[in-house]
């Protein structure tokens, strides 16, 4: 089981040398499982590991006996434990999910625990059974092909190692190491879905496919690709869609929009929704067939009510989703566009403005040789980089984000996705505008306080640094 752990890790880039990781512990058998294999691959690795729980408060005795335990576990395997006690029920609001809330406020919670500690990443226990599970819940409340393709094996710093792995072979994992570990009394719950799921249908439905969890495991992975390639496709058009982008509203091209198709409309509405409010959560399936029924509607003026306070309307070749005003209040205030670009003056100070006129941000560029100083200085603070001068393309711009931007971070070989940076930091969809990115040429340097990248980099034979200070 080791070696598939292994392949995962490694399939998936999950885990680095010399890197923290924050493993979530709830004391169940996965968890235990998770922590037990990690800390067996401790010295490969050359990780510093510490065990997360929090306890909700729950269960009473049994929600302090986990804690205990943990506690406990984490001491005999010689890693940190941070716990923290939060009192859940008092976080529930008319109409809430008890689960959901919880949910919430464990990830919180590890989130937490991860900056505190600056950890690389954050482990949780996830399996293939619960891979399999999500699917067949998400599949009953009609998602669609993101909700289908269950929990992804990484997602920002959170990485799932046992996602290839089922729950039978973690018991035997288990049992042949003599690990203990508590059962959660809830788990048998049936008011909950994912219970219902796991102890009544989940067996009905083995009866009819032995390998159910096999093949949903491997169906998850192809919907997966297939929806990063839509994803990957929306997010490159989806800048060229917009005709108008203001504090409250965007808005489309009806005559582009109907261009790209169905399926590539459907995540421009998910991408305009995620740009308004952050988050598209309570966003469904029903939503995006609202939206897809307005552009395809023959009447020149339509407008659908969208879950938290927005609402798409259409007028003759433009449809737009507007945040928190009434229909009547439109066109009466002139709101400020969230773009810029221009160019960075070299050897002097170059204020970043947006197009309404607001600045933003200034930089001091300068060029100096090189010493033995600088030759070390390649990762950038929040505030400072350097760079190779005579590597990089003039002029050198600084720019506002744009979606489907990709760069290799420093340290790194692959491309990574601006997009997946920002999820990575927590950056909110709404900000992620505001913050500048520096290029040369077609190669983005420096998102500007968050990474810098591996193009241009200083090293031991530059002559000439550009060192970039953001003033403001």
């Amino acid at each position: 089981m080791l070696d598939k752990i292994r392949k995962t890790i490694k399939k998936y880039r999950m885990i680095d040398k010399d890197e923290t990781v924050v493993v979530c512990v709830s004391g169940g058998i996965d968890s235990v499982a998770l922590l037990h294999i990690l800390t067996g691959l401790r010295e490969e690795y050359k990780l510093s590991i510490i065990a997360a729980h929090i306890n909700h408060r729950l269960r009473g005795r049994e929600s302090d006996r986990d804690e205990e335990f943990v506690r406990q576990l984490a001491h005999n395997f010689n890693v940190k434990f941070v716990g923290k006690r939060v009192d859940t029920a008092k976080f529930l609001k008319r109409g809430d999910s008890l689960q959901d809330v919880a949910r919430q406020l464990r990830y919180r919670f590890f989130d937490e625990v991860a900056q505190r500690y600056n950890a690389d990443r954050i482990a949780t226990g996830h399996t293939m059974d619960d891979l399999a599970e999500t699917m067949i819940m998400r599949f009953l409340r009609g998602t669609g092909l993101s909700g289908l393709s269950g929990i992804p094996p990484v997602r920002g710093k959170y990485i799932r190692p046992l996602i290839d792995i089922s729950r039978q072979e973690i018991e035997k994992y288990v049992s042949i190491h003599g690990l203990n570990f508590v059962r959660d009394s809830s788990n048998k719950k049936v008011k909950y879905l994912r219970n219902r799921i796991r102890l009544k249908l989940m067996p009905v439905l083995k009866d009819y496919n032995p390998k159910l969890m096999t093949d949903l495991a491997r169906l998850a992975h192809i919907l997966r690709m297939d929806n990063e390639y839509l994803e990957d496709k929306a997010d490159e058009v989806y800048d060229s869609l917009i005709a108008r982008r203001e504090v409250n509203t965007i808005s489309l091209s009806m005559k582009k929009l109907k261009r790209v198709g169905g399926p590539i409309q459907s995540r421009i509405f998910f991408i305009a929704v995620e740009e308004m409010l952050s988050s598209s959560r309570g966003f469904y399936s029903c939503h995006v067939e609202d939206f897809l029924g307005l552009l395809s509607s023959k009447a020149p003026n339509v407008s659908i009510d969208l879950p938290n306070g927005l609402k798409a309307y259409r007028e003759y070749d433009v449809v737009t989703i507007e945040k928190g005003r009434a229909s009547g209040d439109r066109g009466r205030e002139k709101r400020k566009s969230l773009s810029f670009e221009q160019r960075l003056k070299v050897n002097d100070t170059t204020k970043v403005v947006l197009d309404s006129g607001i600045q933003i941000a200034q930089f001091k560029a300068e060029v100096k040789k090189n010493d033995s100083l600088l030759e070390v200085r390649n990762i950038s603070t929040n505030n400072v980089a350097y760079f190779d001068s005579d590597k990089l393309k003039k002029p050198l711009v600084v720019r506002s984000f744009k979606n489907g931007d990709r760069f290799i971070p420093f340290g790194m070989a692959g491309h990574k996705k601006i997009k997946d940076l920002f999820i990575e930091k927590k950056i909110p969809r709404r900000s992620r505008r505001m913050v500048p990115i520096l290029v040369s040429g077609n190669e983005i340097l420096w998102v500007v306080g968050v990474r810098q990248s591996e193009y241009g980099k200083v090293e031991a034979q530059t002559k000439r640094v550009l060192k970039v200070e953001r003033l403001l």
